[in-house]
């Protein structure tokens, strides 16, 4: 999928699924970002369906992508403008390890408040 098709989606359909092994749980907050270095918006977990309790066909594809669970949000933010990650407080982190990067909830407070406009689902 290409980027901008798998912003729809997440937006959209309110899920993801994900590669990264964290301790995501229901009520965590995460932030989305492109490669471009810019925070698209944020989501809180509703519900982690490890890869063991999908569906075959969902299973296939996981299995395919090297992704280990799906994540379904009962909350979605949608920054408007996109937040530029230079504009924040993790500015000086190593921006190569963004994807997956454990931030503070201070930090992602912040973001939010940056955000010029939002869009909540």
């Amino acid at each position: 999928m290409a980027n901008e098709e798998i912003e729809r989606h997440l937006f959209m359909l309110r899920w993801l699924y994900v590669g990264i092994r964290r301790d995501w749980s229901a009520g965590s907050k995460i932030l989305f970002a492109r490669k471009t270095h810019e925070f698209l918006g944020s989501g809180i977990v509703a519900e982690v369906v490890v890869m063991e309790q999908l569906g075959e066909i969902e299973k296939e594809l996981c299995r395919r992508n090297n992704w280990y669970a799906k994540i379904i949000f009962g909350k979605l933010t949608r920054f408007h403008p996109p937040v530029p990650v230079q504009d924040t407080p993790i500015a000086g982190k190593n921006l190569l390890l963004l994807h997956g990067l454990e931030i503070t909830l201070d930090e992602a407070s912040t973001i939010e408040t940056i955000s010029q406009s939002k869009i909540i689902t």
